[in-house]
């Protein structure tokens, strides 16, 4: 029990140290190659922080465990929006400055949200439901390349910031992949054994401990982002990592080994996954910014939905002892 517990920890730390170096590594190479800020944020940045989500999930999924794995993508997208994007918004207001987020980014968002819900309303995502959400992951990071957005005032700070050189971009690159994969393995690992050992569904253990795990990377991106006022970051890494995570994580998951889950149990997390996504639209669009307001707003649903999960999962367990 115990040593399951400090795999989980321990994967989760090297998780978080593999993600930084990572991203430090993509955002060094985009910047040789002239990518606006928020290109970084929804695809470099994006990708490169949810990557713990794809490893732990695909993990999950080759090893029969699909209930950790949707639950970490679910738990995750909720997390992004509720914790990443509430605290990022209450150390600092979030401006929405790029249009293209609101008439592009989110409505796409938005579409494949209710995508991935449709696919998982018969308890379980087909191989070709996976390829399909894998198409639209190849789409979304094809087109913000070949169609970025306009860069902003903002970035002209960054852009003087010094170069990495190129052999510490790829050894940063190099070592974090590494870091994810070792760090994912210790978690699906000591996820699943501690869930067995409390008598907790791996459901909630992927709704909660796996996915805030993973989401760790992305809260700590979004919320240095919003302190240093680059706000197309920020948000960029949110809606990138939540598109992300519902295309390729799941779809790459789905199409190695079909994901089978209880579609029943899963009615409550997709409903709150909605809820966090269809909540940007009227944030995003009062005042083109997430004030502090709307960010303490954000992190009490969230606080909320864990207290709810923990408490059905205690009660649960008593059922079971009793």
């Amino acid at each position: 029990m115990w040593l399951d517990l400090l795999a989980l920890i321990g994967g989760m730390v090297i998780l978080v140290l593999g993600a930084d170096w990572l991203v430090d590594g993509a955002v060094g190479l985009a910047r040789k190659l002239g990518v606006p800020m928020l290109v970084i944020g929804l695809v470099v940045v994006a990708y490169g922080t949810s990557l713990p989500e794809f490893v732990v999930s695909l993990l999950a999924s080759i090893r029969g465990n699909a209930e950790i794995g949707v639950g970490n993508v679910v738990g995750s997208n909720v997390a992004n929006v509720g914790l990443v994007l509430g605290l990022s918004a209450t150390i600092c207001p979030i401006l929405v400055r790029d249009p293209a987020l609101l008439k592009r980014e989110l409505p796409l968002l938005t579409l494949v949200t209710g995508l991935g819900v449709f696919f998982l309303t018969d308890g379980v995502v087909e191989r070709y439901e996976g390829a399909i959400l894998l198409a639209g992951a190849i789409f979304f990071t094809v087109r913000s390349f070949l169609n970025p957005p306009k860069k902003e005032e903002e970035e002209a700070e960054e852009e003087s910031e010094a170069e990495l050189p190129l052999w510490k971009i790829l050894l940063l690159l190099v070592v974090g992949i590494a870091g994810l994969v070792g760090g994912a393995q210790l978690m699906v690992n000591g996820g699943s054994n501690v869930a067995k050992a409390l008598g907790i569904s791996e459901r909630v253990i992927g709704l909660t401990i796996v996915a805030v795990g993973t989401s760790l990377p992305e809260l700590a991106t979004s919320a240095v982002s919003a302190f240093k006022g680059h706000s197309a970051l920020a948000i960029g890494n949110v809606v990138g990592s939540n598109y992300f995570n519902l295309t390729c994580v799941m779809g790459a998951a789905s199409t190695i080994s079909p994901m089978k889950v209880d579609a029943t149990g899963q009615w409550i997390d997709l409903a709150v996954m909605c809820g966090f996504t269809v909540i940007l639209w009227p944030m995003m669009r009062t005042g083109h910014k997430i004030s502090r307001v709307e960010g303490v707003i954000l992190l009490a649903g969230y606080v909320g939905y864990i207290t709810w999960l923990v408490i059905q999962s205690v009660q649960q367990a008593s059922a079971v002892v009793a």
